[in-house]
């Protein structure tokens, strides 16, 4: 079977919404997920008892259980209870509330590595807990765990395209979309499998010139 591509090109527009709806959802549900899973770690460390059963439960709950089967719960269970939501509403709440279970375990890995002395030297200067995590902890911790959230975030790119299975517009709905239409299932996989390579190298090479740059200014700060 000889391959031809010139029947995929009056729907390279197609194609690139769809890639950027991935790219938006992907996105938000990142920087949700990430501020969300540090307040599920905080809450699991923390001395509330029952907060932080909650958020074990959650965290152990979530990253055991399939995203597939989350994002059914959320976009056909819902509605059951009277709330409907739209394909990308849907999306971006599964997606959110995945990525907050990893970014929690992530970031207790961040937290570790910091030196205790550090927070030692916090609590003799008079610093209270919250602002000890925020001034000390954080920071060293956050670097110390980027390349794992870069990780997180590529893989929350490729696990978008199950949102295709909720109608959701993006990249794989818009190539099955193509291969129905065209018949051209092999030429139409094959540049969506390009697309998906290609964004999620150039968040790799994004996400290691921002560590470099972060690196960078906060060995200048401590000088």
């Amino acid at each position: 079977m000889a391959l031809y591509f010139g029947d995929l090109l009056p729907f390279s527009s197609l194609l690139l919404e769809g890639l950027w709806t991935a790219l938006h959802i992907t996105l938000v549900a990142m920087v949700a997920g990430s501020a969300l899973g540090v307040f599920l770690y905080l809450g699991k460390v923390g001395p509330g008892k029952a907060v932080s059963i909650f958020c074990t439960c959650y965290i152990e709950a979530i990253r055991n259980t399939p995203l597939l089967v989350q994002l059914y719960l959320i976009y056909f269970a819902l509605p059951t209870l009277g709330i409907n939501l739209e394909p990308i509403w849907a999306a971006l709440i599964g997606l959110t509330l995945n990525n907050a279970a990893y970014t929690a375990e992530i970031y207790r890995a961040g937290f570790e590595s910091v030196p205790h002395g550090l927070r030692e030297a916090g609590k003799a200067l008079g610093m209270k807990n919250a602002q000890i995590v925020r001034f000390i902890v954080l920071q060293p911790a956050t670097r110390n765990v980027f390349p794992a959230l870069t990780n997180q975030l590529i893989l929350l790119f490729l696990a978008s395209s199950i949102g295709s299975i909720i109608s959701l517009p993006e990249l794989t709905n818009a190539i099955m979309s193509v291969s129905n239409t065209t018949y051209r299932t092999v030429e139409v996989l094959a540049v969506g499998g390009l697309l998906y390579l290609g964004v999620s190298a150039l968040l790799s090479l994004a996400s290691k010139r921002a560590e470099t740059t972060l690196f960078r200014w906060a060995v200048g700060a401590r000088v």
